[in-house]
């Protein structure tokens, strides 16, 4: 089936008031013609600003982390609960800085993927491998594994409302891009094992996105392959001249 295609910014530690209104500036004209769907991420500090600013517009606003508890003593976390409530519609999870940087594990993820969905906003879980575990040769593994335990056993509306993000961690701000090909291999393998965790409806239904050092160069040929339904981009999703163009290869 044709799915839709979904490009997603992740603007993780930066931005600024002022870009919020230069990248709606340079966003609306072409939100008049493409059919795709964007999403942009900003710091929660920007969340509001954005959201009033975007009202009416074809631009979804997410955050980049949530915890799982929807309150208590978790000094500088943010609820799902005031997620919902400031209008945030998908949210950022499992992303490699996070695993890394901050020691996320899975089951982690899962509890905030659930918390998502209990509040009525999307998840875009973010798996991925290694340059080691790639060289070794148990990226597939490695990658099925963090698939399952994202989603396996959530009812399949609710991994029907979820997002994968495929984002090898070798290619996240290194410059260091999967070939086409191997991104387009390495979809087709998540989608197969969602056959099997989900159901065969899910997998053809379910966007994946393709993200590590997606540029304004090298969006055209990554989204013209056939199991890559978009992309969640870093560094270039802060660039007024780029993101655009980003867009218009996911229309």
């Amino acid at each position: 089936m044709m799915r839709a295609k979904l490009i997603a910014a992740n603007w993780k530690m930066n931005g600024s008031f002022a870009l919020i209104d230069e990248m709606l500036k340079v966003l609306s004209p072409l939100l008049e013609e493409t059919v795709c769907e964007v999403v942009v991420c900003p710091p929660d500090v920007l969340l509001s600003s954005m959201i009033n600013s975007f009202e009416g517009k074809r631009i979804a606003v997410g955050a980049q982390n949530v915890h799982s508890e929807t309150s208590g003593a978790f000094t500088g976390e943010t609820s799902a609960p005031l997620l919902q409530e400031c209008g945030v519609q998908w949210c950022i999870v499992g992303h490699s800085e996070r695993r890394m940087l901050f020691g996320e594990t899975d089951e982690f993820i899962r509890s905030k993927t659930e918390t998502l969905l209990k509040h009525g906003i999307r998840p875009i879980l973010c798996i991925g491998e290694t340059l080691e575990q790639r060289e070794s040769g148990n990226h597939e593994e490695v990658v099925v594994s963090q698939l399952g335990k994202g989603l396996s056993g959530l009812a399949a509306e609710d991994q029907l409302r979820c997002v994968v993000a495929y984002e090898p961690i070798w290619a996240i701000g290194t410059g260091k891009t999967a070939s086409p090909e191997q991104a387009n291999s390495m979809h087709k393998i998540i989608r197969k094992e969602l056959e099997s965790l989900a159901s065969p409806e899910v997998a053809d239904k379910m966007q994946i996105l393709y993200g590590g050092s997606v540029n304004a160069e090298n969006a055209d040929t990554l989204l013209s392959q056939a199991e890559i339904d978009g992309a969640l981009v870093g560094g270039a999703s802060l660039k007024t001249d780029a993101f655009p163009q980003i867009v218009a290869a996911g229309s």
